[in-house]
């Protein structure tokens, strides 16, 4: 075993080692070939967009990649934060995620302009929706379909020629 320097952090590491136990960056690609090891992967353009990359991909089980976040202005990966981010736990503008905030956010966990089967925000749809408009198996908030029934018909306007 020999010792070698991360290329991020600058910290000595076992050649052996799939990622660097102190920032977590991936030293050699572990792969799925047959031996139940992990895999994890990194990509990050070298396009950017007002300082951030144009896309950062971080994708690897927590203790490979150590939770680092994906950051770009479209970012993906177990933890995710941009313009347009997708993963696990995201944060941007428009979210995709399990758990996510954003401005427009689709996820298990809504906290934003919501969609999802907990959300909340300031218009919010979901199996529990908490906001100013709020329509889901149960809404709580100024306008929802239990105590606004004008909200219904506002709606139905939204959808007709």
């Amino acid at each position: 075993m020999a010792l070698i320097r991360c290329p991020e952090c600058q910290r000595e590491v076992s050649d052996r080692a799939y990622a660097c136990p102190s920032c977590g960056h991936p030293l050699r690609e572990a792969g799925l070939r047959g031996q139940g090891q992990a895999y994890s992967y990194e990509y990050k353009s070298k396009k950017t967009i007002f300082g951030m990359p144009l896309v950062h991909i971080v994708y690897g089980p927590a203790w490979l990649v150590a939770f680092r976040p994906a950051k770009g202005f479209i970012a993906i990966g177990n933890v995710a934060v941009g313009v347009i981010a997708v993963g696990g736990f995201a944060a941007g503008l428009f979210t995709l995620a399990g758990i996510g905030f954003g401005f427009v956010c689709i996820a298990g966990i809504a906290i934003g302009l919501g969609v999802g089967g907990i959300a909340m925000g300031y218009l919010a749809v979901g199996g529990l929706a908490v906001g100013v408009y709020a329509i889901g198996g149960l809404g709580i908030g100024a306008h929802t379909l239990q105590n606004d029934p004008r909200l219904l018909d506002s709606i139905r306007q939204l959808f007709r020629r």
